[in-house]
């Protein structure tokens, strides 16, 4: 069964993600929602294929998957017997940017957009 590996940043975003929900709602609706991301996240020990491969999504070469915990997206890859989570984002944030240095939007200024779970 693969192990479970947070990189720093992962840990980082998890803990905005607290912060912002705490601020903009309470910490009650905050710990619920970092109980369904990590709840979410620990099913990729059982099934890390349960994914989506990224690669499928986007016209970029990668070895990233993707879990959709709305309104954020748990991003991660296989290492061996490792699930290592790299990030864990919003939908609006920009993704392709954060994850590769590519803007996702156009020089006219068009996001890219591929239909699938709000990509």
């Amino acid at each position: 069964m693969p192990k479970l590996k947070y990189a720093p940043k992962a840990l980082e975003d998890l803990q905005e993600i607290k912060r912002y929900v705490t601020d903009q709602f309470r910490e009650e609706r905050a710990k619920v929602c970092l109980r369904d991301i990590l709840s979410t996240i620990k099913q990729l020990e059982m099934f890390p294929d349960e994914g989506l491969d990224l690669g499928n999504t986007i016209e970029y070469p990668t070895d990233y998957r993707y879990l959709a915990v709305k309104p954020d997206y748990v991003f991660y890859r296989m290492e061996n017997e490792i699930v290592k989570i790299v990030r864990v984002l919003n939908g609006k944030q920009d993704f392709m940017q954060i994850l590769f240095g590519i803007s996702s939007v156009s020089e006219e200024g068009e996001q890219y957009r591929d239909g699938e779970e709000g990509f």
